[in-house]
């Protein structure tokens, strides 16, 4: 099993609830590495072929889901996936309130030294956050249940190991990691000085930028209250200093052209057709000239065949992630002209995981297949130092 790093905010199981994780993470990685890549044999041998008879062409990536789901096997691997999505929030909420008021407690303790954080009781959970239980997490991401609640954070950070089968480090912040030496790569005259990432959770992918720009005052921002305050909290007992704001992404309050970097990881596909204009309009707004965009999220369903396309049905129909079938057929360069960057200055690419390229695991298990996608733009301009 992976190992997870342990720290001072981190949430401690005890050995029945560490042997019900480490069961949640290896049947996890059955499931993917073993169980759902035979489902395309099933889909080409029998699926397809039936499809085309009676349809007489090529089946479409939400008409491949909607066969699959009467496929008895695949109807078999969304049981189980979605029970055991069910059963490791059981196992890390069962920990979590057994230790609640000690985290919450730590976590007070521990912060302040480094950084800052910077709530706002007022602000206004947009619905496509409030009104699901996003990944199936009962309260969602922002729901608060004492004082000084971190449970959220605690949660995620307890659980992305698991959900992600340990594929992104014991610090679950490879993505962090991996886009920001990309990025270094791609743009080495840009020398950012202020760097903000949008949705940042629990900071775990935030941190890995201010360790790449030491100089860099680094920002993360999120919507939910337990989530920035466990950020800030992780970031103090890891030794790492950034800013941490309670904060919607489509309407911040920073000034204008006041970030050299702007980034995102697994953000869109969060939000709403509504939402990611304003978002994609406030990072134009935050940028100087000559800064960056970049937002990391599955690939587009341009960038697969239509069966890979269909294998998100389970994420947007059993884990509550309803956009994602929308979001990932989108045209984002065309959303970021009409947002102000220019077209000939958006981009996109994938970036080889740093952690899959020194360990090796099976990429069935990454759900990244080893890389990680985004999509980005440079604003005009040149770089205002």
């Amino acid at each position: 099993m992976p190992v997870i790093h342990e720290h001072a905010v981190m949430p401690r199981p005890n050995h029945d609830e560490l042997a019900e994780e480490n069961f949640t993470r290896a049947l996890a990685v059955k499931l993917e590495t073993r169980l759902r890549p035979r489902l395309r044999g099933i889909f080409e041998s029998t699926v397809k072929p039936a499809f085309v008879t009676r349809e007489g062409r090529e089946p479409t990536a939400r008409e491949i889901a909607k066969d699959m789901r009467k496929v008895n096997a695949n109807r078999m691997w969304y049981r189980l996936r979605t029970d055991n999505q069910d059963r490791m929030y059981q196992v890390s909420s069962a920990m979590i309130e057994r230790q609640l008021d000690e985290l919450a407690a730590t976590a007070k303790a521990v912060s302040g030294k480094l950084g800052s954080l910077t709530l706002n009781p007022g602000l206004d959970i947009p619905g496509y956050l409030s009104e699901i239980d996003i990944h199936r997490k009962p309260g969602g991401y922002h729901t608060e249940f004492t004082a000084d609640d971190v449970a959220a954070g605690a949660q995620y950070d307890r659980t992305i190991s698991v959900h992600n089968m340990g594929s992104q480090g014991p610090h679950n912040d490879d993505p962090g990691v991996t886009l920001a030496a990309w990025i270094r790569q791609r743009f080495p005259a840009l020398k950012p000085k202020r760097i903000l990432d949008m949705g940042c959770t629990i900071g775990n992918n935030t941190l890995p930028y201010a360790t790449a720009w030491p100089d860099a005052e680094v920002h993360g921002i999120d919507c939910s209250a337990p989530c920035v305050r466990y950020a800030h909290a992780r970031a103090n007992a890891l030794g790492v200093a950034a800013h941490f704001h309670q904060m919607n992404a489509e309407a911040t309050t920073f000034s204008d052209a006041s970030f050299d970097l702007v980034v995102s990881r697994i953000l869109l596909h969060e939000t709403s057709r509504a939402a990611l204009p304003n978002i994609f309009r406030e990072c134009h707004r935050l940028l100087r000239p000559g800064g960056v965009m970049l937002h990391c999220d599955a690939p587009q369903f341009d960038e697969m065949d239509a069966y890979q396309a269909s294998l998100r049905d389970w994420d947007a129909t059993c884990n509550n992630e309803p956009f994602m079938l929308t979001v990932y057929a989108l045209p984002l360069e065309d959303m970021y002209v009409a947002a102000g960057f220019a077209k000939a200055d958006t981009f996109r690419g994938t970036a080889p995981s740093l952690f899959f390229q020194q360990r090796n695991p099976d990429p069935n298990a990454t759900r990244s297949g080893g890389r990680y996608f985004f999509t980005g733009a440079e604003k005009a301009g040149a770089l205002n130092r």
